[in-house]
Order: structure tokens, then sequence, then C-alpha cells
């Protein structure tokens, strides 16, 4: 139950709370428009001109786009998503008022929202920075502990690491446990905490989540910290790099950046956000004077964090590892921020793999250079598909002028596009008119961005993408295992090449899936999966119908092995009766045959691609052998199928 807080108390909120300050702390572009006006994008919705005012003679803000308004209390409502106790609690925490902890029976607003009360927010905020201060002194009173040993191989600066609060968590299974609980705090806070773990078949024992790991506190917006990133020191880890707090109460991967709470302020100052891969790249960032640098959260970027950033500035920078991954983030970035109206940079470090590697081969001025040399994230686009082809001949320019202009029509701004064509046609020697007719072409077919709305001319409707009603009902089978068994998700992360999914809901939320496990995130990826996919706007009735299955499978499971007859993956109760190890050969029988439809209609579609472009292709052309030797091999892995994947009847 929300705590009652007294009128004169909201009365002194309300006076040492500005509007102003409130809402630039968390929209830093808000500026003075007027004498008793303020402007800026609203951080509400996606806009492009400004129409969300604040003025600070009235206390009050509204939209004229979306319609949003009212006072420094329902700001923070609406952008924390608290009801309106909880949202007097921050501004009092924030501006160091102080709250009577004396209920008023019978008076008392009432959590309508169903969100966490905020003095469970709090108690677990504070268990977080009391745990950050833990491990900082842990990392220094242990100089000769595996974790020390290696941060100093990291060169990292003290006042850097006292800055970024890095630690060290104890070779112990229950150190965090044992200092929580002497700080007065019980394990049904820790477990929602996210900083224990705990056994399927002994959920009442808990113990330490981060052991004998590098601890990376993470902040939110408000500068409380929420949670960690730990990163192993081990040359050969058995567990998975970094292990991150799963999504809790107040930490949810997906609307965080690592170091935006260092960033915000400079971010509006430099006109631009870089966005690196991880933490310590963005560590190296800062160091270089680079303070304007973020990093997502362990996960791929995601709509959610494209919209924070967005309050912010309308420039990225990607600065993403040299590496083929790296080069993949780019364009996976770029596909969520272009839709947006960002513009949109890329940084590459010639000599090194990352920012990381920069600093400590070249030093500062070297990174800060390569970030001020970042190139326009269509000249790397163009370059990368030049790569591709062979330049010399009108075939394959016109394949990479094809790839690069996808990108181009995802921009919203119809006079940047043109503009962008011009500089195309130029680059690759090519008639204006030639890479106009296949933008439009590309635009009436639908090849924007799924998260951005297609624009149609003269309002034709042209008929829609048929679909594949057999390959999602087979990925869709796939994905329920996927949720229910971490083990399928992982073989089918090796088994299944890039784009063999489809582009359906179960489709992306099983690349999401496969993504997330790679990433060590496989038990937090569904409540992820279908954020990203709800701020697309997606149907995601049958992601949620794929959950509750997989959800089922678990509990079935769980019954069985309770009363001792359960092997490792449970299939409906119809398939137990006849034999104890039949659930294995259910299950192992639908992964198989999933994925050999799924590689069988994935392989068919490249044969099919690869014959188009080798049609047009002249018959001595190099190209045109490589093209034909690729469809060999497919047709001989087309052939291979059944024997790898069968199904035992």
């Amino acid at each position: 139950m929300p705590r009652y807080i007294p009128d004169d108390v909201l009365e002194q909120i309300r006076l040492r709370a500005d509007i102003v300050d409130v809402v630039q702390s968390y929209v830093p572009t808000l500026k003075k428009s007027g004498p008793s006006s303020w402007k800026a994008c609203c951080p509400f919705h996606h806009e492009k001109t400004p129409s969300f005012t604040v003025n600070p003679d009235r206390q009050y803000f509204k939209c004229f786009g979306c319609g949003k308004g009212g006072d420094v209390f329902k700001f923070v409502m609406e952008l924390e998503n608290l009801d309106f106790s909880s949202a007097a609690e921050h501004l009092a925490h924030k501006y160091g008022i102080i709250i009577p902890e004396t209920p008023r029976h019978g008076s008392r607003r009432e959590n309508l929202d169903g969100q966490p009360e905020y003095g469970t927010r709090e108690r677990l905020c504070t268990l977080h920075e009391m745990l950050a201060d833990f491990y900082r002194r842990y990392l220094l009173e242990h100089p000769d502990g595996p974790v020390a040993k290696y941060f100093r191989t990291r060169g990292i600066p003290d006042d850097v690491a006292h800055k970024f609060r890095i630690g060290a968590s104890p070779d112990s299974w229950d150190a965090a446990i044992q200092f929580a609980h002497k700080a007065g705090f019980v394990d049904d806070e820790l477990r929602k905490s996210g900083i224990v773990s705990s056994k399927d078949e002994n959920q009442s024992h808990i113990y330490d989540r981060f052991r004998n790991r590098l601890m990376f506190p993470i902040w939110n917006e408000s500068g409380r910290i929420v949670g960690f990133s730990a990163r192993s020191v081990e040359a050969d880890p058995q567990g998975w790099k970094y292990v991150n707090t799963p999504d809790t109460d107040i930490f949810h991967k997906g609307r965080l950046l690592y170091a935006l709470n260092f960033a915000r302020t400079s971010i509006p100052k430099a006109g631009a956000v870089v966005l690196c891969e991880g933490q310590l790249d963005a560590i190296a960032m800062h160091r270089a004077g680079v303070t304007h640098a973020v990093a997502p959260q362990g996960t791929a970027f995601t709509p959610d964090q494209a919209a924070i950033l967005k309050r912010h500035t309308s420039t990225a920078i990607l600065a993403t590892d040299n590496d083929n991954a790296g080069r993949e983030a780019v364009f996976k970035d770029a596909a969520i921020l272009l839709p947006l109206g960002f513009n949109v940079k890329v940084v590459r470090y010639p000599g090194a793999k990352d920012a990381d590697e920069t600093l400590s081969k070249y030093g500062a001025d070297a990174l800060a250079g390569a970030v001020r040399d970042a190139r326009d994230f269509f000249e790397f686009a163009l370059e990368h598909a030049l790569s591709q082809v062979d330049p010399s001949t009108p075939a394959g320019r016109a394949a990479a002028a094809n790839d690069v202009i996808y990108w181009m029509i995802q921009l919203e701004n119809e006079v940047t596009r043109d503009e962008y064509f011009k500089w195309l046609a130029d680059k690759l020697d090519v008639p204006l008119t030639s890479v106009q007719k296949v933008a439009e072409r590309r635009l009436f077919d639908g090849a924007r961005h799924p998260a951005n709305t297609v624009r149609r001319q003269a309002n034709a409707v042209p008929p829609p993408k048929p679909r594949n009603t057999a390959l999602e009902n087979a990925v869709f089978e796939l994905l329920v295992l996927m949720l229910d068994s971490e083990e399928y998700a992982r073989k089918a992360a090796d088994d299944l090449p890039e784009g063999a999914l489809g582009d359906s809901v179960p489709g992306r939320a099983a690349e999401a899936l496969l993504l997330g496990t790679a990433n060590g995130e496989w038990k937090d990826a569904p409540s992820s999966i279908l954020t990203s996919l709800e701020m697309e706007g997606a149907d995601v009735s049958k992601l949620v119908e794929a959950i509750s299955l997989a959800a089922e499978h678990s509990a079935e499971r769980a019954a069985i092995a309770a009363a001792g007859e359960a092997g490792e993956i449970a299939p409906p109760p119809s398939c137990q009766a006849a034999d104890p190890d039949l659930h294995k050969k259910f299950f192992r029988n639908t992964y198989n045959s999933s994925v050999r439809f799924i590689l069988t209609d994935y392989y068919q579609r490249r044969r099919a691609e690869l014959h188009a472009k080798a049609k047009v292709l002249p018959l001595d052309a190099p190209e045109r052998k490589a093209l034909f030797d690729e469809i060999k091999e497919i047709s001989s892995a087309l052939i291979q199928l059944p024997a790898r994947f069968r199904v035992v009847i």
C-alpha cells in the first residue's frame, strides 16, 4: 500500500521541485522559448518539431502533439511509470524532503496501475547502492585476489574506477547475502533485487548470483544504482563472460544505458551520443574525454533505448567493434535509429579492435580523434556493399546501390533522402533517375523497417506480401521449445543461420531469444522481447501463447519430477504414460522436424535468390561462378537435412 503523505509535505515538495529543473534532468534539450515558456521535443512520443512546453510560472507542462500535460508530479508519474504517492516520494528523495512515517488510517492514494510501491523500489535501490560500496571495498582490500589482478591489466586509473564504482564480487556463495542480512534486508528483498539465484528444484535455497567477477554498477536515469553487470576474469570461463542482473522491478535491461547518468549533460553540448558495445569501451571513451558515450546493457540495442536517447540528441555515433559482429551491430542499430530521425555516424579504429584497445595502444587523442572522424553511416554502408560485389561491373554497382537504397528509404525526411539519392548516384556514376526509381519501387513494396510506417505513393495500396504460414507454424513450435529449454535454445543458435526464422512475430521473437541466450539472458529474454515487439506495434498474441505453452510444459515437468518420473524435458501429459523416456523423444522429434522444415525453407529461398542474381550476370563473369558454387553447396546441404535432423517414430 502506498504511504500516506501529508498535504503540507506535498506542498513543500511542490515548492522545492521546480518543474523546469525536474524536466531538464530528463530532457536536457529543454530550452527557453519566450519570457514564460520552455520548449523541447516531447519525451512521451516521437516528433521532429518541438510541441512540448513547460510553463515555470504555472509549474505546468503540456504537449500539443500527444496531449499529455500536468504538474511536476504528473510528469514524474508518466515518465517513471509511477503512481502519485511513488512519484511524490521520488521527488522528496531528490530534493531531500523527509516524509513522516506515521500513516493516517483511511487516507491513502491507491496504486491503481499495479506498479511496485515506491517503498519497495527505494529499498531495492538502497540495497544496490550499499552492495556497490561493498564490492568496491572488496576490490581495494584484496589487491592479490584474481579479480584485482585482472583489473590491473585493464589499466584503468584509480580516479576513473572510483567514479564508475568498479568493484569485485568475492569468490563465495553467500558473501553478498551475509552482507545484505547484516544491513537489515530479508531474503524476499534479495530475490526481488536479482542479486541472488536459486535452483529450480530448491527455490528456498538462495546463493549469490555474482561470484569472483569484476563488478560494474548500473545507474538509471535518476542516478540510482539498480543493477550490476559482472565480467568473468578467467581466461577460459566455464560460464558466460558477462552475467547481468535479470529484469526486476527497478532494472530493465532494454530501457537502461550504461553511463547515461554521467553522459546526460555532455550529450547536448556535444550534439551527439556515442553508442559503444559494452562497459569497458564506454569507460575508455570517458577516459579519452569523450564523455557523451553510453552502452546498452548486455542485450541488443532496443527501441526503448533509442527513445531515451532521442530526448537528448538526434545524432548517434555508433562505436562498435572492428569485426563482423560489430559491423552487423551497426546495421541493426541503424535499423532502429534511422526511422526515428537520427543522423547516424560510424566510428572505425585503425589498427585496433575496439575503443578500449585504441586507448591502450595509441592514447586518448587517437580515440577522441576516431570519434571526431566518424563517417556518415551511408558512406559506411556503401563501402560495405561494394566490398561484397565487383564494383567495376554494372551488375556489381547496381547490387551495391540496391543495398544502400534500402537504408536510405528508412529516413523520414524526404529532402534528406533526396540529397542522399543524389550523393549515391554521383558516387556510383549512375543516373539519378535510376536511383529514384529503385527507391520508389522499394517504398511501394514496403521495404521500410517494420517499426516505421510505410509511405504509399498516390494512395496506392499494393497487395500485402503473402504469409508463409507453414514456416510460421514451424518457427512457433521451435519457439515454444526454446522458451522451455535453454539447452534447445543453444542448440538452435548453432544450427540456424541468420535470416532462417523469417520476419513473422514468432520469427523475430525466436531470433531475439537466440541472441539473448548467447548473451546469457535466456531466462529473462521473454519479457524484453515482448517489450520490444510491443514498441514496434506488433501483434504479440502468438508470442504470449508461446510463453504460456512453455510455462505449462515447465509446470508439467515439475509435477513429474516431484513424482520421481521426470526426464530433462516434459511433454504433454498424453505422451508420458507409455514410456518414461518418451518425453525426450517427443521433444527431440519436435526440434528436429521444426529445424528441418525451417532450414529447407531457408535454403530453397536462398537458392532462388542466387539463381536470380546469376541470371542477370554475363556468362563469363567470375561472380557468376561463385554464385553457382554456393548454389551447389546449398543443394548438398538440402540433401543432408533428413539425416542431420531425423524424426524417429
